[in-house]
């Protein structure tokens, strides 16, 4: 990012008006949060218990740690909103006017590997959900689509 600052420069060598300042900014990677815009993205992972049954969890923000309610009945990829969590938006003349959003990405974490009472666990709870298999209508991803479309 280049942030330029008009008439704050050098002085001109022919006596003229100052010139302009021109600073650089580099922005390293941050080890969780993404920036979009004015808005910060995290992504989480939860187990499908937090995910089915819904839990209150603590996750980290630009401003240190804050409390997130999962709804019961999460689904992966739903993403979650906090307003005003984000980066503050900047006006040209350096004020704020409010912030951006913080957006938490849940992925549901299926395990793959199981205890004896787990498995046990998950196959009651199966028997109790059914067995049906319902086609999505009108699909829901992209990438198969293209993929059927040309063959593969």
């Amino acid at each position: 990012m280049q942030i330029r600052l008009s008439s704050e420069g050098e002085p001109s060598a022919s006596g003229g008006p100052n010139g302009d300042l021109y600073v650089v900014v580099h922005v390293e990677p941050h080890e969780f949060f993404k920036r979009r815009n004015n808005d910060i993205i995290l992504e989480i992972t939860v187990n499908v218990a937090q995910a089915a049954l819904g839990d209150a969890i603590t996750i980290p923000t630009v401003d240190g740690d804050t409390d997130l309610t999962i709804p019961a009945g999460t689904q992966s990829g739903k993403v979650v909103r906090m307003r005003g969590k984000g980066v503050p938006k900047l006006r040209p003349d350096a004020t704020t006017a409010g912030r951006g959003d913080q957006l938490v990405v849940v992925t549901v974490d299926v395990p793959t590997k199981l205890t004896k009472e787990q498995r046990e666990l998950f196959e009651k709870l199966g028997q109790t959900l059914g067995r049906d298999v319902m086609p999505q209508k009108g699909g829901r991803g992209f990438w198969i689509g293209s993929r059927i479309s040309r063959g593969s």
